[in-house]
């Protein structure tokens, strides 16, 4: 059968296949230290799995848009915990913040511009579309966080009238590079999307997996007339598998959030029935469930900064870390090293780490990076979740006062894959 030019512009998504190949590779018996995806690993909490089995009868199709008593406790939670106020009129409920994002790219008139890096799915979603994608560069030295200035300068350059619209996907604490914004940072780049008349989709599904000491804020915050927020539950609450997203939709956008409906309903037409029932009890704001998000995180970064502190001290140069569960280090100042090994990509990189290492991880080329940078994406999370959450909630302050021995105790595969990026950086010297 003839294929469409826009299926064979399609692969598979990276993360997707790095997992299912990892998957079948252990059950082969071989040892191998995943660092390619990143699976938030914590057990269901109870009360949702109690709400689950509760509603398993749910069984007819509900409204697109989601049901009510789930779009008001979703309203409630982003105003207690990011104090954004959407009435339920202005939410979505989807399969998944991904499809959300393709949706609104589907409704959304203009070209695409993205930071490099940035999530895998991104790009290739936008060219599925046949949308002009354009790359906007960042820096290792500010750990590849969008500027305002190199904002501006893409978008003078990539485009001819500045009141045509465009499009600007930023995704915060970010997937690939842990890194997030302060308050000000936002702001500024508001400014410069207003100036450019830039509809800003806000990818947020990390905002409750930031580190100590870095405060989530919204670019809605300072733009919310030209800004679509998504979210989640897969990475605070470890439900990727139950597929539910979240969208917010800007005051008086109503065209466009019944078109994103009406794609909606002639593609997923609702999210599962039993799973939005759930969804409620999962969106609550009490304690249990509070304290939940909080201890997961509170792992999340141990794990992620001690990952930090090995590679960062092994003398490979990697960004800090501010929220999520990756890291993105680099190998650039060993080009001339690399290419005697026979290694001149990012993807021949990640491919010697695990054929010759035994080390899964994701080339930067997969998130927008040019090939022949020497950077590669790790995730975090290659441990026993439900181990790691009763041993943090049996000691939690002797868990952060001595993270090394925590993530020794709880993830040793995390620390064994750390030795193997330390030998490999070894063996370049």
């Amino acid at each position: 059968m003839q294929l469409s030019k826009a299926a064979k512009r399609i692969k598979p998504s990276a993360t997707l296949a790095i997992n299912e190949l990892i998957t079948q590779r252990r059950k082969q018996g071989e040892q191998i230290l995943h660092m390619g995806f990143g699976e938030s690993p914590f057990p269901v909490h109870p009360l949702v799995s109690k709400a689950l089995c509760e509603n398993a009868g749910q069984k007819s199709y509900l409204a697109t848009q989601g049901i009510k008593p789930l779009r008001e406790q979703v309203s409630k939670f982003y105003e207690k915990m990011f104090n954004l106020q959407y009435p339920p009129e202005q939410i979505v409920v989807g399969p998944g913040s991904k499809v959300l994002l393709f949706d609104a790219l589907v409704a959304l008139d203009g070209p695409l511009f993205l930071p490099a890096p940035s999530w895998v799915s991104y790009q290739h979603q936008a060219r599925l579309l046949e949308k002009e994608v354009y790359h906007v560069s960042t820096s290792p030295d500010d750990s590849y966080r969008l500027t305002p200035e190199a904002l501006e300068q893409s978008l003078q350059q990539n485009t001819r009238n500045p009141w045509d619209q465009k499009v600007l996907l930023m995704n915060y604490p970010c997937n690939p590079t842990g890194h997030s914004f302060s308050a000000k940072q936002l702001k500024a780049l508001a400014s410069v999307a207003k100036d450019y008349n830039v509809i800003v989709l806000s990818d947020e599904i990390y905002g409750l997996v930031s580190f100590e000491g870095q405060e989530h804020h919204s670019i809605a915050e300072f733009y919310p007339e030209g800004t679509l927020v998504t979210g989640g539950l897969s990475k605070d609450r470890s439900l990727g598998g139950f597929r539910v997203g979240v969208m917010l939709f800007p005051e008086d956008e109503e065209k466009l959030l019944t078109s994103i409906c009406s794609i909606g309903s002639e593609t997923w037409s609702c999210v599962a029935a039993p799973v939005q029932y759930a969804a409620i009890q999962a969106y609550q704001t009490t304690p249990a469930i509070l304290d939940f998000i909080r201890d997961c995180a509170q792992i999340h970064e141990l794990a992620t900064r001690y990952v930090y502190r090995q590679v960062h001290g092994a003398g490979i140069r990697c960004p800090p870390p501010q929220g999520a569960f990756y890291l993105m280090p680099d190998w650039n100042e060993h080009e001339k090293a690399l290419k005697g090994m026979g290694i001149t990509t990012s993807k021949e990189l990640a491919e010697t780490l695990l054929k010759k290492w035994n080390v899964a991880s994701l080339p930067g080329s997969e998130f927008g990076m040019p090939p022949g940078n020497l950077c590669i994406r790790i995730a975090t999370v290659d441990y026993d979740g439900e181990n790691a959450l009763q041993t943090f909630r049996e000691n939690p302050r002797q868990a952060l006062a001595n993270p090394d021995e925590f993530v020794n105790t709880i993830a040793p595969r995390l620390v064994a894959a750390c030795s193997q990026i330390k030998e490999f950086n070894s063996s370049i010297s």
